[in-house]
C-alpha cells in the first residue's frame, strides 16, 4: 500500500474521530450564529489595524485598544465562540498526537526504545 494510499485512509478515519466530529459540529454552529460570527470578524479586522499600525512603527489608538478589548469581553461570554475554541483546543491536541505517532513510525531509535 502507498504512503499516500495510507495517509488518505488516516485522515478516513480521523474525521470519524470524537475530536473532528464535534469541531464540524460547532463549526456549524458558528457559522449559524450570526453575533459570534460578526464578533469574530470585527476582532480579526481590529488585530490587523493594529498589528499594521505596530508594523508601521505606530502605537494603535487608545479607541483600536478598547475596541478590542470590549470585543474580546463579549467573545469571552459567548458559548458558541467558548466551544468552538474548546473544539480547536481538543482537535489541536489530538492532530498533536497523531503527528507524534508518526513520528515515531518514522525514527527508528523511538520503536527501539519502547520495545525496551
Amino acid at each position: 500500500m502507498s504512503v499516500m494510499k495510507k495517509a488518505k485512509d488516516l485522515g478516513k478515519e480521523i474525521s470519524k474521530t470524537e475530536e473532528y466530529m464535534e469541531l464540524e459540529r460547532v463549526s456549524q454552529n458558528m457559522q449559524e450564529d450570526t453575533e459570534a460570527s460578526q464578533m469574530i470578524k470585527e476582532i480579526q479586522d481590529i488585530q490587523q489595524q493594529i498589528q499594521f499600525a505596530q508594523q508601521s512603527g505606530v502605537q494603535p489608538s487608545e479607541d483600536q485598544i478598547q475596541q478590542f478589548n470590549n470585543l474580546k469581553s463579549k467573545m469571552d461570554s459567548s458559548l458558541t465562540i467558548q466551544a468552538y475554541a474548546k473544539a480547536q483546543n481538543d482537535f489541536s491536541q489530538f492532530m498533536q498526537e497523531v503527528n507524534s505517532a508518526i513520528s515515531e513510525g518514522i525514527s527508528p531509535n523511538t520503536e527501539k526504545r519502547n520495545e525496551e
